[in-house]
């Protein structure tokens, strides 16, 4: 609970990069579009990427000796990986008039960023 405290956005975002992999992984037909690339984004394999991201945020906040290479890789990966999403959700607003929830996925890579600019790198 210590370690929490002491870095509870990064766990927070933990717990919320697992929910969207949990969410992806669930939702076999959630992606439409591109046409060519449905089979693939709709595949359990990226909803597991954003577990074992999120996972690894939270296995970093309880680890006493946080290394700050780790969480400049851990908070890289998860910014891209959100980014990614982002852009696929608003390309098939765009393309297809179905509404994703882009917008906030949006705000949680920006989110992302925010905390990646407040990180201290001091140490290394």
């Amino acid at each position: 609970m210590q370690n929490i405290r002491k870095h509870p956005t990064h766990f927070v975002l933990g717990v919320g990069v697992v929910a969207i992999g949990f969410w992806l992984m669930a939702n076999d037909h959630f992606f439409m579009w591109p046409p060519e690339a449905v089979g693939i984004f709709n595949d359990d394999v990226w909803g597991s990427f954003f577990v074992l991201d999120g996972v690894g945020l939270m296995i970093w906040v309880a680890d006493e000796g946080r290394s700050i290479a780790w969480n400049r890789r851990l908070l890289t990966t998860t910014a891209g990986m959100m980014a990614f999403l982002t852009a696929l959700q608003f390309l098939t607003w765009v393309a297809t008039g179905r509404y994703m929830s882009w917008i906030s996925n949006a705000i949680i890579t920006a989110f992302v960023l925010i905390l990646s600019r407040g990180s201290d790198t001091r140490d290394e």
